[in-house]
């Protein structure tokens, strides 16, 4: 039996430019983590587990983790105006065999101030802003 589900995959052109190499482009969100974000955020994992791929493939920011882990990258998106989805991943490197495949470490719901928060405070951290809807 599987212990995860296959997300999306994450866009190895955009990766490329900011010279990030992955050994894989599939994502995938494993069964322990859905629990947990469900148990913590159940309502917001039902209203944008549809939308997972999409923000992982076409994010409108990639930020470094600003909590000092290496191998891990923070996806936004803009779910609409007001709200925009946090989405911690975990990327697949040659050197960790137990981790083969990037992974979705949890999802979040961000408003806006918290996300001008970020943009302000985390800025070192940024490796790509979306500049606009055709990029």
């Amino acid at each position: 039996m599987k212990e995860y589900i296959q997300i999306g995959n994450l866009n190895p052109k955009l990766l490329n430019k900011l010279n990030i190499h992955i050994i894989t482009n599939e994502v995938v969100f494993t069964l322990e983590r859905i629990e947990h974000v469900k148990e913590k955020r159940y309502q917001f994992y039902k209203e944008v587990k549809e939308i997972l791929p999409t923000a992982i493939y076409n994010p409108d920011y990639i930020y470094q983790d600003w909590n000092n882990r290496d191998d891990t990258l923070v996806f936004i998106k803009n779910i609409d105006k007001n709200e925009k989805i946090n989405i911690v991943i975990k990327i697949a490197v040659k050197y960790d065999k137990k981790h083969p495949k990037n992974s979705i470490m949890t999802i979040i719901k961000i408003g806006e101030k918290t996300f001008r928060k970020i943009y302000k405070n985390k800025n070192q951290y940024l490796l790509f802003k979306k500049l606009d809807k055709n990029e």
